[in-house]
Formats: C-alpha cells, sequence, structure tokens
C-alpha cells in the first residue's frame, strides 16, 4: 500500500526522532495530524474553508481508513470550523497513521509504549527523505512552492520541527516562512491558533 502521498503520514514521518525512535512534540502532532487530515481532502476536492465553516462536497469514502473517518466526522458535525474539528480529533489520526505505517513495514515499533510513548525506526527511509525535502523546501521559499508543500513545511514550523529540517535558515527566515505558510493554508493557521491559545494559556 502505497502511503506517501497522505500528508497525515508526511508529517508523522517528521515526526519520528532518530535519536530516540519517539514521536517528538506528540501533543502537538495530534493537531498537526487533524490538520494534515483536513488539508488532504481539500487538495481532493472533497471540501473547502467557506466562510469560517468547512463545507463538504462529497462525503463517499475515498479508501483511506485516516480520510475516511474524517468525512464520517465531517458528515454528522454541527460545529464545522477548523479549530473545533482539530480539537475534536484527538490522539486518533496519529495513533491511526502510526499504525498505518507499521502494517506497511515503513516504521518498526522497538520498544513498547510506557509513560514516553513506544519507540520506533524509520524502515522505509526514501518517503521520510522526501518529506524532509517537501517541507524545508517550503521554508526556503514559502511563496513559490506547490500547496502541499505549504500544507507540509506549514505543519512542521507550527509543532517546532523547522530548525531540524532546515538549520541554515535562521529564526528570523523560519518565523517570516512560517507566518506565509499559515496565510497560504487555512488548515496550517488553525492548528497554529489552537497551539498559540494552549501556549497563552500555559503561560498566563
Amino acid at each position: 500500500m502505497e502511503f506517501f502521498g497522505n500528508l497525515v503520514h508526511q508529517i508523522v514521518l517528521l515526526a519520528i526522532d532518530p535519536r530516540s525512535g519517539r514521536v517528538r512534540a506528540r501533543s502537538n502532532v495530534e493537531l498537526a495530524a487533524v490538520g494534515a487530515a483536513l488539508a488532504e481532502l481539500a487538495m481532493q476536492e472533497r471540501i473547502a474553508l467557506v466562510g469560517k465553516k468547512v463545507h463538504l462536497f462529497d462525503p463517499r469514502p475515498v479508501d483511506d481508513p485516516l480520510l475516511d473517518a474524517l468525512l464520517r466526522v465531517l458528515s454528522t458535525h454541527a460545529d464545522r470550523r477548523p479549530v473545533r474539528i482539530i480539537q475534536a480529533g484527538g490522539r486518533f489520526y496519529l495513533d491511526q497513521s502510526l499504525g498505518d505505517l507499521l502494517r506497511a513495514g515503513w516504521l518498526l515499533q522497538t520498544t513498547p509504549g510506557g509513560p514516553l510513548g513506544p519507540r520506533y525506526q524509520v524502515m522505509n527511509v526514501p518517503p521520510l527523505t522526501s518529506a524532509r525535502d517537501l517541507a524545508s523546501a517550503a521554508i526556503h521559499d514559502p511563496e513559490r512552492v506547490s500547496p502541499r508543500a505549504a500544507c507540509l513545511g506549514g505543519l512542521a514550523l507550527e509543532v517546532g520541527f523547522g530548525k531540524k529540517l532546515a538549520p541554515e535558515v535562521g529564526w528570523r527566515r523560519r518565523y517570516r516562512a512560517q507566518r506565509v505558510l499559515w496565510k497560504r493554508d487555512w488548515a496550517v493557521k488553525a492548528v497554529r491558533d489552537i497551539i498559540a491559545s494552549q501556549q497563552a494559556a500555559a503561560a498566563s
């Protein structure tokens, strides 16, 4: 089964720490995984942001467990504001994505779960490299990259992976890229708004 085209699997691959094998920034990656699922459906022209709510054009399954689950949610969800949908997603999209990657042999679980979660090893390196290249391109040139790269790069920046993906890019350029990318993609902006709200609440 081919997973690389799915933005959810791409952001989850980027989240695997190559040293510890754990999912980095897990709580933020959970948000990013739902945002990536929304963005993927938007790129497939199944949904769009109309006003402040997600409009569902076509609820039929797409034969992808992650996206089909979100289509079912959108079919029954009364409040389709992106922030509410992402907040309601919980851990499902991250856990489902990890399960998909394990079943496909792209990841190997090397230790069981614990307080910090299980450890993984990436077994299929080319898709990880491609995801890194795509996200890095968005950090370097946020205005001109494809919508897919803009979303992946934007999500990677929001969850704090920018320095590792583009260490040669200074923090000012990364911050500028971050602003450009969340303005380009409404799902990235929704993830950003949630993370910013959580950080503000923690600081108060």
